[in-house]
């Protein structure tokens, strides 16, 4: 039986856990903040598999305080602008990063959020970073809560972020947190960039010597109880639109070491987010955080659930058997905090950068399907075409917004043809809408629910001239396969967010994702600009 989003989101929001009542003051303040990362956690998933959690998630359920549907305001939820969005509390029409990539005017050609040709990735012995693109925070246009952290304390806290992929541990904290790793699959191994470092700390190497790359990309990913997993997701290990990215396959077993990809399928089995978080723990004894008075800043960023979401879907075997992997880890991971930084004094936040389509195959949305960024070029080019003439009027169609090309952007007829294009690609079936961008006001004011969206991921000389809305449940995709969550809609826009306070003090989150850096502000007791 498919049970409706509505009910889900219903369901999760009558089980909220209120607020435990206030305790005694702790003897002593928290002196280390930790920020988790799902990538890719709905509250659709989180409510249809919270009752499940019996490790680390559930003992923030049992001792935390639960907001199961927390929103983000904007269009464009990927994981650059989630993440920046978490780490800064503005949306991207203020921080700047408006998709995971993005068209480039005056270079001709797409890049990273993150890159920054300023920097290079340093090498780990025995492997070198040639070729890779430079990463770091200089992209965002405002300070996050890393940058306001050194501020307030001087520089006395320190503050460390560990990722699964550049862009997430590069843009969640601000633009210059002390130390910022990430899992890179070129290489394989973590590192990071000059951005932050001239090289890699000591700590780092020696915990890369004990943690070889090897075994990791030998392991065997296997489902625990195929009879749970079948009886709770209603669900054949091969269900229709589940994908096999990498040569990962299907079905369970998945084996990296058969895969075409070893290093790159890491990053959608629970391997990676052992990996990352054995890191979080040598990480708060190799920069001693949470060992003095001054509260320190932890955030990793946990990749593996956004690949597994992507490749299987959320309501696969492998998405269930991944968070029940993941569970059990953070239980591990609070353990190792109650041990190196004391029971009582960590405080934690988990939360996700957003949330996912469900996959169309299984009929949650009529009528939903795969857009192909093809067939809206395709439309686009039509319409230019029928007001200018033939010509080369579109630069491309990325994360859903459609470029003009110099000469289309420059023509007289510009303000026509666009019109003609939005026409022609609103025509495109499961288009719900298309939005131009740049006659949208400054302050996002006086508009609809999508329009406003819409204005809070315009960055003006970044992003496209249009944005193609499709309908619940429909995505913007080049893959047959597999999901997104690229689409305005209640399964990308809504979230869970778990936080633990020892001291339990009333804190500024709200049922917006912006209230997220505030809180973290609040629990390393430092002012929020």
């Amino acid at each position: 039986m498919v049970v409706p989003l509505s009910a889900l989101v219903a369901a999760a929001l009558a089980c909220t856990r209120p607020a435990p009542a206030p305790a005694p003051a702790a003897d002593e303040p928290v002196r280390l903040v930790v920020l988790v990362v799902i990538d890719q956690w709905p509250t659709w998933g989180f409510a249809a598999r919270r009752d499940l959690y019996r490790g680390g998630l559930g003992r923030l359920l049992r001792e935390g305080v639960v907001h199961a549907a927390v929103e983000y305001p904007y269009a464009i939820t990927y994981t650059a602008p989630g993440h920046a969005t978490l780490g800064t509390g503005a949306p991207p029409a203020v921080h700047g990063i408006l998709a995971n990539d993005w068209w480039r005017r005056e270079q001709g050609r797409r890049r990273q959020a993150e890159a920054d040709d300023t920097v290079r990735i340093l090498g780990l012995p025995g492997r070198v970073a040639d070729g890779l693109e430079g990463a770091s925070g200089r992209p965002l246009r405002v300070d996050g809560v890393a940058d306001w952290l050194r501020t307030a304390t001087g520089g006395r806290a320190r503050s460390v972020v560990i990722g699964g992929k550049a862009r997430a541990a590069t843009l969640v904290a601000g633009r210059r947190p002390d130390v910022v790793l990430w899992y890179e699959a070129a290489l394989p191994g973590v590192t990071t960039s000059t951005a932050y470092a001239d090289a890699l700390p000591p700590w780092l190497l020696a915990f890369d010597r004990a943690h070889p790359m090897a075994p990791l990309l030998e392991a065997t990913w296997t489902a625990r109880d195929p009879a749970l997993r079948a009886a709770r997701t209603g669900l054949p290990d091969d269900a229709p639109g589940e994908g096999a990215e990498h040569g990962l396959g299907i079905v369970f077993p998945h084996r990296l070491a058969t895969s075409t990809a070893p290093a790159r399928a890491l990053h959608a089995t629970p391997f990676l987010d052992r990996l990352q978080l054995d890191l979080a723990i040598a990480a708060v004894a190799g920069e001693g955080l949470g060992r003095d008075d001054v509260a320190d800043l932890l955030v990793v960023s946990l990749s593996a659930h956004d690949y597994v979401g992507h490749n299987w879907g959320q309501e696969s075997w492998e998405t269930l058997e991944h968070e029940l992997a993941l569970d059990a880890e953070l239980a591990r991971f609070w353990a190792a905090l109650d041990r190196e930084v004391g029971a009582g004094r960590y405080a934690v936040v988990v939360t996700s950068d957003h949330g996912a389509t469900p996959l169309v195959e299984h009929g949650r949305h009529p009528g939903a399907r795969r857009i192909p960024p093809a067939e809206l070029e395709a439309a686009a080019r039509a319409g230019a075409a029928s007001v200018l003439g033939e010509g080369d009027w579109i630069a491309i169609v990325s994360s859903g917004m459609i470029y003009l090309s110099p000469a289309a952007a420059a023509h007289p007829e510009r303000a026509r043809a666009l019109d003609a294009i939005a026409a022609r690609v609103a025509a495109v079936p499961q288009v719900q809408r298309v939005i131009a961008l740049d006659p949208l006001p400054a302050g996002c004011a006086g508009l609809d629910d999508l329009a406003t969206r819409a204005c809070w991921s315009r960055v003006p000389g970044e992003s496209g001239e249009l944005l193609v809305v499709p309908t619940d449940g429909s995505l913007i995709t080049r893959y047959t396969t597999g999901t997104s969550h690229d689409a305005i809609s209640p399964d990308n826009d809504l979230v869970p967010v778990l936080v633990l306070d020892p001291r339990r003090r009333p804190l500024p989150l709200s049922t917006s994702i912006l209230s997220v850096a505030p809180t973290l502000a609040t629990l390393l007791d430092i002012p929020t600009p």
